[in-house]
This record gives structure tokens, sequence and C-alpha cells, in this order.
């Protein structure tokens, strides 16, 4: 049944009050570090031209996308979980299947759908990236950032924060017998 605003219900009190706290976090948390990641893009942009500044910055950010991602997937499946879901599944399971579950409950499946087709390549290229540094196994691991690298990065950002945001909004929870109309 397509409701005017796909709601999740709950079956009690309890759960919906549960449910509530964690949207409330998860968004808080969201704006913390989504907040943070924005300064840290704008230091980054203003470092380019100290090669030594601009490459320790920019593996900051790599890091900190990621940080963000990672919190709203465990945000999002405390709210809507995937079957057998474990915040131990590798970042790219984790992240198609939060998503494919909460489009699904959402009733957002055409934005998740265009966003798997046309931005999670590039995504998981910069995850490979950012493996890298975060977990480096020589000197080769570390490379001289250009502004090509910058840009690349920050549009997988902004393509990640328009999902999240498109996702999210007319995101509503609800009890069984209080229904949202």
């Amino acid at each position: 049944m397509k409701t005017e605003h796909p709601t999740k219900y709950y079956d009690n009190l309890s759960e919906f009050q549960e449910a509530q706290q964690i949207l409330h976090n998860y968004q808080k948390t969201h704006n913390i570090i989504r907040n943070d990641y924005l300064n840290l893009i704008e230091l980054t942009f203003k470092s380019q031209n100290d090669q030594k500044v601009f490459n320790t910055l920019y593996r900051a950010c790599l890091r900190e996308l990621f940080s963000l991602i990672e919190s709203d997937l465990f945000n999002l499946n405390r709210l809507d979980s995937y079957l057998n879901y474990s915040d131990k599944d590798k970042f790219m399971v984790k992240f198609k299947k939060t998503f494919k579950q909460i489009s699904k409950t959402w009733e957002k499946e055409h934005i998740q759908k265009d966003y798997f087709d046309s931005k999670l390549e590039l995504l998981k290229n910069i995850k490979t990236e950012r493996d890298k540094i975060t977990h480096p196994k020589g000197p080769k691991d570390f490379k001289t950032t250009t502004i090509e690298d910058f840009n690349r990065f920050k549009m997988v950002f902004d393509e990640y924060d328009g999902f999240i945001n498109k996702m999210m909004n007319g995101f509503f929870i609800g009890m069984k017998d209080y229904p949202i109309n």
C-alpha cells in the first residue's frame, strides 16, 4: 500500500520512542560530522599551494568521508536493519544492503537505484584509495595529491550528500495505532 508519507510503523510506544531517539541522535551525529567535513574540505582547498599540508589534509578528508558514511550506515541499521545485519559486514555489502532496505521501507527505490547505477563505482574507487592510506603496506600507498584528486573526492562527497538528503527527505516513523496522514 503506497502512502502519502512513507512511514515505518512500530508496534508499541517504547519501540517508537526508541526509534525517535535513534533518529534524533542519527541526525545530530550526521550533522556534526558533516559540518566538520565541510570545514576540512575548505581547509584542504585553501592549502593546495603547500603540498605537504595539502597531502595531509586530503588524506584526512578521505578518512572523514568514510566516518560520515559509516556513522550513517550504523544508525540507519538501528532504525531498519537489513536481514542478518552485522556491523562487521564489509563496507560495500553494508552500504548496498542498508540503502536497499531503507529505500524499500520508505519507498525511495528510484533514488537508491539512480545513485547505485551512476555514482557507486566512484565511491568504490575512493574507498579503495581510503583503504590504502588507512592500512598502508608501504610508502607507495601515499601519493602526492593533485587538485584533480581533490575535485574527484569532493564530487564523491557532493554526490553522497545529495543522495542521503534525498533519502532522508520525507523520512517518517510512527506507531501502528497512530498512523501519520
